[in-house]
């Protein structure tokens, strides 16, 4: 019988089924240029792909819905390799073996066709993020090792330039970030995305608050809110509490996107001294309440003593329904 480790070496080293070019071009990812960028919207769709899949393959998904199911995921492309990642980091977390292998292996025989550093950096970066135990962590390693062996090759034949972002330090990328702007600053923050620990941040937040290029401002606080996307609760907490706005904002974002339950510490931003984290946490708060609004309307402190005491009675309430 193969290890994991065997099947997903190999599998890296097969090529991937070719599929038809019947869609116009899209915008590249901006952490790996041979796939396309979904909108959040797609994205959420290849989720529930890879869900339905998982209920299929384990079982609680059968007869005509689970065949449809298993064959909206054989047809998923390169363009579902992050939404696969997130249903592998998933799948992990369950008992049963079957998914995570099943989506192991299909990752591996992707991956093993591309020649993108940036993707294969990407993989290795996001596998296993979030995942504190599972009986399948020795396959997750198997294929981030993988991941990395393909990803030198490739090095070794020239296909990444000696000089490209790759080669730097990240206090060099992060030096770089602040003299660069348009197309020459989009690889610098890919890189940066890709590397491990918070200093990296620096960078991101420096984009966000003084770069002149919107559309890198952008994506800088995009990258900050993929930056916390994994993190736990607990985590979530701490950023709320940084001393940078930015950070402040992206985790709110992070939160918006997996719908942590942290209303009180919501509650608690809208009397933060920056008015865009108040409105980025009003905002949630007003989405997590289906549109109704107790403000804060202005920053004048009985407003704002106000609304706190309206958001907080609504939270104590729906957390005691719950």
């Amino acid at each position: 019988m193969f290890s994991p480790f065997l099947v997903i070496t190999l599998a890296l080293w097969l090529p991937a089924q070719p599929r038809p070019a019947d869609t116009p071009p899209r915008k590249p990812h901006p952490l790996a240029p041979s796939i396309p960028e979904l909108s959040e919207k797609e994205e959420q769709q290849l989720d529930a792909i890879i869900d339905r899949f998982i209920d299929y393959d384990t079982g609680k998904l059968k007869g005509a819905e689970g065949l449809k199911a298993l064959r909206e995921f054989e047809t998923l492309g390169p363009e579902a390799i992050p939404a696969l990642i997130r249903g592998l980091n998933r799948a992990a977390a369950i008992e049963h073996s079957c998914p995570a292998l099943v989506i192991a292996k299909k990752l591996a025989r992707m991956l093993g066709s591309t020649k993108d550093v940036e993707l294969l950096e990407f993989a290795r970066e996001n596998i296993a993020a979030g995942v504190e135990k599972s009986r399948h962590m020795g396959m997750l390693q198997d294929l981030r090792v993988a991941c990395m062996t393909r990803r030198n090759a490739l090095l070794r034949q020239g296909i990444a330039s000696p000089t490209s972002p790759k080669t730097l330090t990240t206090a060099q990328l992060i030096e770089q970030t602040r003299k660069e702007t348009g197309p020459k600053l989009r690889p610098l923050l890919a890189e940066l995305a890709m590397r491990r620990g918070d200093e990296p941040l620096a960078a991101f937040v420096g984009v966000a608050e003084g770069n002149s290029d919107k559309q890198m401002q952008q994506l800088a606080r995009n990258l900050l809110v993929a930056r916390f996307a994994n993190e736990t609760a607990a985590q979530l907490k701490k950023r709320l509490q940084d001393d940078r706005p930015e950070i402040r904002k992206a985790a709110i974002g992070a939160i918006a996107a997996r719908g942590v339950p942290l209303g009180s510490e919501l509650i608690d931003c809208l009397q933060d001294k920056d008015a865009t984290v108040r409105e980025a946490a009003r905002q949630l708060l007003v989405r997590m309440n289906r549109g109704i609004d107790y403000g804060p309307r202005s920053s004048d402190d009985y407003e704002i003593e106000r609304s706190l005491r309206e958001w907080r009675a609504w939270w104590n309430l729906r957390s005691k329904n719950r």
